[in-house]
C-alpha cells in the first residue's frame, strides 16, 4: 500500500540548513567571481592570466567561508555577552570576515605582484603598451557587464578588493587627551569596568581597533584594587601630555620614577678643591660632603564632576572638553604642590614654603634703589634678584621666574625717565632680565596689592612618581566640592571621574632658588 506524501512546506519554511547553504553559495560566488576581477586588472593583459588568478584566489574557497563564518561567531558572542540584540547572520557580516580574512594574507601577494612589475619593466615597450590596450579595453567591457547584471556583488567585492586603510592615519593622529577620555569612558561608562564590553564598545564607538586589543590584553590581567586601571599606554601619553602644562614642568622641573613609592637621592653639599702649595710641603686634603634627598609618593587627588549627557556622549568635543577638565585639575595641583606645598606626611614641600630656601622680603631692603618700605620695587630689583642667585654658582641652563599675572602687567608698564617702556619688549617674548618666565595665578595678590615670586634653577626641582594616572568613574555616589557643598550623582544626574597621582616633589638643591615676598603690584 503506498503511503501518502506529505504536504510540501512553505517556501518561507525552509530548513535552517537549507538556509546556511544557500548563504553560503551565494557568497561564494561574490568571492570567486570577485577575486577573478581582481586578479584579471593585476594581470594587466599578459599571457598567463589564469596562472595570476591561481595565486590569488584560495584552493578550497568553501574553507574560507567557514573560517569566516568562525570569525562572525566569534564577534557576535562578544556582542551578545555586552548585552546587544542580535538577529540573524547577514551576509553583509561575512563579507566583511573574508575582506579581513584576505587583508591578513595579503601582503605576500602584493610582493609577487611588485616583483612581477620589474620583470615586466625589461620587456620591450611596444608589446607592454598593446598588452595594456588590450587588457584595459577587456576589463572596461566586463565590469560594465557584471555591474549591470550584479550590482550588489560589486558592492560586497569593494569590500575587500581595496587594501588601502583611510582611518588608520587619522587614528594616530588623535591626541593623548582624546585617546585617554575614551578610553575612561568605554572602560568605566559604557563596559562598567569589564574589560571585555570596554573592548566591544571601543570598536563599536569610535571604531578604534586599537583601544580594543588594549582592552582585550586587559581582562587576562588580574583586577587591582577598585577596578581596572586604564591602560598603560594612554597613561604614559596623558602624562607626558599633563607635565608639559605645567609651570613648574615649563621652565624645567625634572621627574624621577620611585618604582617602590620611596626614593633617596645623594647630593653633595660641599665638594673637594685644589690647593696651592710649595716644595717639600704637604699637600692640604679637602674632603667632600654629602646630603641626601628623600622623596616619597604622597596623593595628589580630583574629583572632576560631568554631567551625564556629556559623559555619554561620543562627540570629539565632548570627548575633549571631559579630558580638559581632568588634566587641568591635576596640572594645577602639581604646581601648587611644588610652591606652596607645606611638607609632611601628605604634601610636598614647596619652593615658597621651604625654611631652607633664600627669602627676602621686599619691604625690608633699606634701599630705595630697589624697593621702597612698601614694597613697591623699582626696575633695578629683577637684577638684583638674578645677581643673587648668579652669585651662588647656580647652573643658568634652566634658570626662570614664577609670578602672576597682576606682577607681569607692573612689571612690563616700568618705564624710563623719558616715558620709555624697559621690560616690556623682551617680556612680549616671554622673558625678563634675560631669562624666561612663567605665570600661575595660584601665587596671590592679596587686598593690599602685596605678592610673590620665585627664581631659580628649576632643573632641580625633582618630582617623583610613583605609577602615573589612576581614574576611576561613577555614575552613583556622592562628593563635596571646594566650597563645601554636598552633590548626589543620582539625583542632579551628574557623574564623577576620581583622578589619583602618587608623587612627591623636592629641591635637589635649595641654593638654586631665591623666594621674595611683600612686592607692591598696585
Amino acid at each position: 500500500m503506498a503511503i501518502p506524501k506529505k504536504g510540501t512546506a512553505p517556501a518561507g519554511r525552509k530548513s535552517m540548513k537549507m538556509e546556511a547553504d544557500e548563504l553560503t553559495e551565494k557568497i561564494k560566488a561574490c568571492v570567486k567571481e570577485a577575486l577573478d576581477e581582481q586578479a584579471e586588472a593585476k594581470a594587466e593583459g599578459e599571457e598567463g592570466t589564469e596562472e595570476a588568478t591561481a595565486e590569488v584566489v584560495p584552493a578550497d574557497i568553501s574553507g574560507l567561508i567557514e573560517e569566516a563564518m568562525s570569525v562572525v561567531a566569534e564577534k557576535r558572542k562578544s556582542r551578545k555577552e555586552a548585552g546587544e540584540e542580535l538577529g540573524d547572520v547577514t551576509a553583509e557580516e561575512v563579507m566583511e570576515a573574508v575582506g579581513e580574512l584576505l587583508d591578513a594574507t595579503g601582503g605576500e601577494a602584493k610582493e609577487d605582484d611588485g616583483i612581477e612589475e620589474e620583470v615586466k619593466e625589461d620587456e620591450e615597450v611596444t608589446d607592454e603598451a598593446k598588452g595594456r590596450k588590450a587588457a584595459a579595453r577587456k576589463h572596461q567591457t566586463k565590469s560594465a557587464r557584471k555591474s549591470a547584471a550584479s550590482p550588489v556583488q560589486r558592492k560586497y567585492s569593494a569590500i575587500y578588493m581595496s587594501r588601502t586603510t583611510p582611518t588608520s592615519t587619522a587614528k594616530k593622529s588623535i591626541p593623548p587627551a582624546i585617546q585617554l577620555a575614551r578610553a575612561i569612558k568605554c572602560l568605566d561608562v559604557f563596559g562598567k569596568h569589564d574589560p571585555d564590553a570596554a573592548s566591544f564598545y571601543a570598536q563599536r564607538k569610535y571604531d578604534d581597533a586599537d583601544m580594543a586589543r588594549e582592552f582585550k590584553a586587559l581582562s587576562a590581567t588580574n583586577p587591582a584594587a577598585g577596578g581596572y586601571l586604564i591602560p598603560e599606554i594612554y597613561l604614559d601619553q596623558i602624562i607626558e601630555l599633563l607635565y608639559s602644562k605645567t609651570v613648574i614642568f615649563e621652565l624645567g622641573a625634572q621627574k624621577v620614577p620611585m618604582a617602590n613609592g620611596n626614593l633617596n637621592i645623594p647630593k653633595m653639599t660641599g665638594g673637594a678643591r685644589a690647593t696651592w702649595g710649595g716644595e717639600a710641603r704637604k699637600i692640604a686634603k679637602t674632603q667632600p660632603t654629602y646630603g641626601n634627598i628623600r622623596l616619597s609618593a604622597k596623593r595628589l587627588e580630583a574629583i572632576v564632576p560631568q554631567t551625564r549627557e556629556l559623559l555619554m556622549s561620543t562627540n570629539y568635543s565632548a570627548d575633549q572638553l571631559f579630558a580638559n577638565d581632568l588634566t587641568r585639575r591635576m596640572e594645577l595641583g602639581l604646581d601648587f604642590g611644588a610652591m606652596f606645598g607645606k611638607g609632611g606626611e601628605f604634601q610636598p614641600l614647596g619652593v615658597f614654603t621651604d625654611k631652607e630656601v633664600e627669602h627676602v622680603d621686599a619691604k625690608a631692603l633699606s634701599n630705595d634703589d630697589l624697593a621702597d618700605s612698601n614694597g613697591k620695587i623699582t626696575a633695578d630689583f629683577p637684577v638684583y634678584v638674578r645677581s643673587k642667585v648668579l652669585a651662588k654658582n647656580v647652573d643658568d641652563s634652566k634658570l626662570g621666574w614664577a609670578f602672576n599675572s597682576v606682577l607681569e602687567g607692573y612689571l612690563m608698564n616700568l618705564k624710563t625717565t623719558t616715558g620709555a617702556y624697559i621690560y616690556r619688549d623682551e617680556m612680549n617674548s616671554g622673558k625678563l632680565a634675560g631669562f624666561p618666565y612663567r605665570v600661575s595665578n595660584q601665587i596671590t595678590t592679596d587686598s593690599t596689592g602685596l605678592t610673590e615670586l620665585a627664581f631659580g634653577n628649576w632643573a632641580d626641582l625633582l618630582v617623583g612618581e610613583q605609577m602615573g594616572l589612576e581614574t576611576y568613574t561613577t555614575l552613583d555616589g556622592s562628593w563635596v566640592d571646594e566650597e563645601g557643598t554636598q552633590h548626589n550623582a543620582f539625583e542632579e544626574n551628574l557623574a564623577a571621574t576620581r583622578a589619583l597621582m602618587y608623587v612627591d616633589i623636592a629641591a635637589r638643591h635649595k641654593e638654586s632658588f631665591l623666594h621674595v615676598k611683600n612686592i607692591k603690584a598696585f
